[in-house]
């Protein structure tokens, strides 16, 4: 019975394993066709029913992967065709099979940052239309804060700003209406406070005066044809007044002290990223032009966060726009040639000309005697002389070494390259009681090369050259054992300007040798032409010559930013201000005898 049972046992596992199969092949099968789409659902059924057998796994897993990677690079392509409704298809499909993919979150987020920046850009380009400088620029802004290469965003910005630079602004955006009001005033011995009241009564602002402002200050002046904004600035300016907006028709005016503006002025903290400037090198050059004191430097994320008032702000984001540019970059392409020549004749007879005798040892142990010297004869004497030698050769070579680097390097850093060996060089020390120590240093033979482009504005290109072609002479054995070299060095140093392109050849760094050697018969040697069969001459030639050939090739030159970006008012020392035309709408000011309803006062 027992038996029985546990076959009824297997013949059902059998089933149920038989049964779970079959989805997966046909997943298989599907999947090796390529249609992975019908392949997931039957690989996904066979891990239903066996949710513990590890193949139905794996090919779940793989088959997704499979088809979040394809629906990924569908998604690319389709972005960079411009197709961005089938883009964010593709990448919802994969959301909704792996909704942790970063990948596809990220091309997501990216999406929906560019979908914002093009709704930033379509409202900078209608404020601008409609003469709404203020809000135009600060829309683009946001955009270059998220992308600082926006080709549309700085393209509007330059055009903005060109255009506010060849024009007359009128201040302060919100009052600008009543602040570009013309009026003609005069004034001799007056009080500040009757002034004040001619020019609310024809601006229709509302002026709040701190309690320290002296309102019965004598105040004389006389200008005609003038807005309210310029006569108000004047007035201020001649009392050492600040003025700061409370709303859109209301000005406060207040000394213009250190204390006061600590208790009137509005404050904004700004943090800037920089790509290029180094965040200390910027922090140096806030605190010396514009005298920040709130800001500091985050070398690890390079970044400036700043608190400050807005114009100061302003200010610090105009210098930092004209210092955070690209470094310029050039790639050198360097072609080093040594040209070697040697020649090498070596003719003649060489006669023996040596003769060495040498007693031999009689004894049996090969020892040397006195008896063996005394009674040496022609038999007990060893003869051995040089042997008589014809030679008969001439060499001719030519050697071309040559190296062909191309360095890419920044401006005003140094490249280096070194092509040969690193030579090992023993030192032995050796202490009074008896212990010896040796140390090794490497000397580098070869080729050594050091540049260092200095890269200008028209696209010309200085650079420092520093070129040392070294070999190994000869070895010399000190009287320890120790192996020293003899180092022969050819070296160069220039400075060259040169265009974008332009090709310069160094030459003339030429050594040459000459040796000449002759082995004569004393007396035969020198009888004329028969003398040459008892004499031998050796001459050895050699020369060598290097030339540098350098071509730079500007990647990325020295961009000049344009004039309304790198010149600019600032307003006087003592109270920094960023130019009107980052503060306000910029429109046309129409004269006053253009405007007929315009009121204009006259008052003695």
């Amino acid at each position: 019975m027992k038996h029985l049972s546990a076959l009824c046992v297997t013949l059902a596992l059998l089933t149920g394993c038989a049964t779970t199969s079959a989805p997966l092949q046909e997943g298989r099968r599907l999947a090796e066709q390529g249609r992975l789409e019908e392949a997931l659902p039957h690989f996904e059924a066979a891990l239903r029913e066996a949710p513990d057998r590890a193949e139905a796994r794996m090919a779940v897993a793989t088959t997704r992967e499979r088809l979040a990677a394809r629906w990924l690079h569908e998604a690319e392509v389709a972005i960079e065709a411009g197709r961005r409704a089938e883009a964010d298809a593709q990448l919802a499909r994969v959301l909704a099979l792996d909704p942790g993919n970063e990948r596809a979150r990220k091309l997501v987020a990216t999406a929906r940052q560019e979908r914002r920046r093009a709704q930033w850009q379509a409202e900078a380009e209608a404020a601008w239309a409609r003469g709404d400088a203020e809000a135009a620029l600060t829309r683009l802004q946001e955009i270059l804060v998220e992308a600082p290469r926006d080709e549309a965003a700085l393209k509007l910005r330059e055009t903005i700003e060109a255009t506010l630079a060849s024009k007359p602004p009128a201040q302060d955006a919100k009052l600008g209406a009543a602040l570009a009001r013309p009026v003609s005033i005069e004034f001799k011995d007056a009080s500040l406070k009757q002034v004040f009241e001619v020019l609310a009564r024809t601006s229709g602002i509302n002026f709040v005066f701190d309690k320290d402002v002296r309102v019965d200050a004598p105040t004389t002046i006389y200008l005609r044809h003038a807005t309210v904004k310029e006569i108000l600035d004047a007035v201020l300016l001649a009392h050492q007044l600040e003025r700061r907006m409370l709303d859109d028709g209301t000005l406060l005016v207040y000394p213009n002290t250190p204390a006061k503006a600590r208790d009137h002025q509005v404050l904004t903290i700004k943090t800037f990223y920089l790509a290029n400037t180094e965040s200390k090198t910027a922090l140096a050059t806030l605190r010396t032009i514009l005298k920040a004191k709130d800001v500091v430097a985050d070398e690890k994320q390079n970044l400036l966060v700043m608190r400050d008032t807005p114009e100061m702000i302003r200010l610090a984001g105009k210098l930092l726009a004209v210092h955070d540019l690209p470094e310029p970059e050039v790639m050198l392409d360097v072609e080093i040639l040594e040209v070697k020549r040697s020649r090498l004749l070596d003719l003649g007879i060489r006669w023996p000309d040596l003769l060495t005798l040498t007693p031999l040892a009689s004894a049996a142990n090969g020892l040397l005697t006195l008896a063996d010297i005394k009674n040496a004869t022609s038999r007990t004497l060893g003869a051995t002389i040089t042997p008589l030698s014809i030679s008969a050769g001439q060499g001719d070579a030519d050697i071309n070494l040559l190296a062909n680097p191309r360095i890419r390097t920044r401006n005003r850093e140094t490249a280096k390259i070194m092509i040969g060996d690193r030579v090992p060089n023993i030192t032995t020390t050796a202490t009074a009681t008896g212990f010896v120590a040796e140390s090794v240093q490497y000397v580098e033979v070869g080729l050594k090369l050091e540049v260092q482009p200095t890269i200008y504005l028209d696209n010309e290109i200085a650079i420092r050259i520093n070129l040392e072609v070294s070999n190994i002479v000869d070895q010399v054995k000190t009287k320890t054992g120790t192996l020293a070299y003899q180092i022969g060095t050819r070296n160069a140093s220039t400075v060259l300007r040169l265009r974008d392109g332009e090709n310069q050849v160094l030459a003339g760094l030429i050594s040459d040798s000459e040796r000449s050697s002759a082995n004569k018969v004393p007396g035969l040697g020198e009888i004329p032409i028969l003398g040459h069969l008892f004499s031998g001459r050796t001459e050895d030639g050699q020369k060598t010559e290097l030339i540098l050939s350098i071509t730079p090739r500007l990647v990325r030159g020295m961009t000049r930013p344009a004039l309304a970006r790198s010149e600019f008012d600032s307003g006087p020392e003592g109270s920094l201000r960023a130019p009107a035309a980052d503060l306000s709408t910029y429109t046309e000011v129409v004269p006053a005898q253009a405007q007929p309803a315009a009121a204009e006062e006259q008052a003695k």
